[in-house]
């Protein structure tokens, strides 16, 4: 497992800590401090072979225990520091912003420093510069110490307070209102159309496309407490009319979400397809809900060509697919070409983003790093910053090997077939027809 995953035992989920493989777990363990693994043994409820492998893990490193004793005097520290000037060689690199705020957090939730959590994972810190002060400062007499002034109280704040600290109030992607713009309008937005967002969040993307183009749009949100929010934030707005959203069932869409059948101008779905199980069946019941000439705006992750074939995965993008909880399986750009070829859609642009995508999720961590940098937080936020935190850094050093890569795809439906079978009847005949 890489260190750069940053899994922390402390906060995965139950099912999922039940079903680690013993290996990946004791990877784990080597990332926690003593306090760390007392805490964790102390709160979290293992299986047996899981409390053997921690009892074996602790035999063999005596320094992992409480108070770090056994051994032979200085031996384990010696071997600390050798493994992690090792470790450094093989992959130090400079923190970013993200990296700063998760290792703060990590440290306090560790008991452990910042800059000793920062060698464990090969990140060299930010070094801050030391100003001089003016001349005229230093020949002056110092002033009387001011009272200390009393220290804040930790707060508290939701997950979908985390993520508007990173995107902007009522976003939950990067870019905010100008980059939602940008995707929308590869769409013909006309008032007089219907328009349907599959993955609208907390809806502020729908919100400026709608009040820009004077359209309304229905947005339909996996997630059921983001798609109540994103409700609230419309009304509170006077759109709970122009720009509703509403959560989906719990099986996921449905084909009746996609009607009226070919009575929807454009259909918009950002960064989620690749997480899609049946891409074939979601292309085709967009197909079906879209009107003669209607257009899918479609944001997602692909793979570079040849990834997994020709070239290796980077460490990199294994740590994403862990990050994404094992949903993620992005399709190349000859695959998604094929899979909308075959659904009777033209493929109008097919735009690489990556570049221009990734200064918007660094400028989301700065906006968090400036809200954060002098607070203190409630154990809760910590572990709600921690996880989603996790991802976006996974996403960004993903997409920094150019194996993944975030594109544009504008496509419009050719035909009126309605559904699935009655697309694949269409790209027969056609067949049939260029075949003589």
């Amino acid at each position: 497992m890489s260190n750069s995953a940053l899994v922390n035992l402390a906060t995965v989920g139950s099912d999922e800590l039940q079903a680690m493989p013993i290996s990946a777990f004791t990877a784990g363990l080597e990332q926690m401090s003593a306090e760390g693994i007392v805490r964790f043994r102390r709160l979290r409820k293992l299986s047996g072979p899981q409390r053997s492998a921690l009892e074996k893990f602790l035999v063999e490193h005596p320094d992992k225990r409480p108070g770090g004793g056994g051994g032979e005097p200085g031996a384990p520290a010696r071997h600390a520091d050798e493994e992690g000037e090792k470790n450094k060689k093989k992959k130090s690199r400079e923190a970013g912003i993200g990296w700063e705020i998760l290792l703060r957090v990590i440290a306090w939730w560790e008991g452990m420093e910042t800059d000793d959590v920062a060698r464990a994972k090969g990140i060299k810190r930010r070094q801050k510069r030391k100003v001089a002060p003016p001349a005229t400062a230093r020949n002056q007499a110092a002033p009387a110490a001011a009272p200390a002034a009393a220290p804040e109280p930790p707060i508290s704040m939701s997950r979908l307070e985390i993520i508007q600290k990173l995107w902007g109030p009522g976003f939950s992607l990067p870019g905010g209102a100008d980059f939602a713009l940008l995707v929308a309008e590869r769409a013909s937005l006309k008032s007089k159309g219907r328009f349907l967002d599959l993955a609208p969040g907390l809806g502020g993307g729908m919100r400026a496309v709608a009040t820009k183009h004077g359209i309304t749009i229905l947005g339909i949100e996996a997630d059921a407490e983001v798609a109540a929010e994103a409700l609230r934030l419309a009304t509170e707005q006077g759109m709970g009319e122009t720009a509703p959203v509403r959560a989906c069932g719990p099986e996921g869409l449905k084909p009746a979400d996609f009607e009226p059948a070919e009575g929807h101008a454009a259909i918009f779905m950002r960064e989620s397809m690749f997480a899609v199980d049946d891409r074939e069946t979601m292309l085709a019941e967009i197909n079906h809900g879209l009107a003669e000439s209607g257009s899918l705006i479609l944001t997602d992750f692909i793979l570079a060509t040849g990834i997994g074939v020709d070239t290796e995965e980077a460490p990199a993008l294994a740590a994403w697919r862990m990050a994404e909880g094992g949903s993620a399986a992005p399709w190349t750009e000859a695959e998604y070409r094929r899979a909308l070829e075959a659904q009777n859609y033209k493929l109008e642009s097919f735009e690489d983003l990556t570049l221009a995508y990734l200064p918007l999720i660094q400028s989301g961590w700065r906006q968090l790093h400036d809200c954060l940098q002098k607070a203190k937080l409630l154990p809760e936020t910590a572990t709600t910053l921690m996880e989603e935190g996790a991802v976006w850094l996974a996403r960004c050093q993903a997409l920094e090997t150019k194996q993944l890569r975030l594109v544009l795809i504008h496509a419009t439906r050719t035909s009126t077939g309605s559904g699935a079978n009655a697309e694949a009847d269409f790209a027969s005949e056609d067949a049939d027809e260029a075949n003589g």
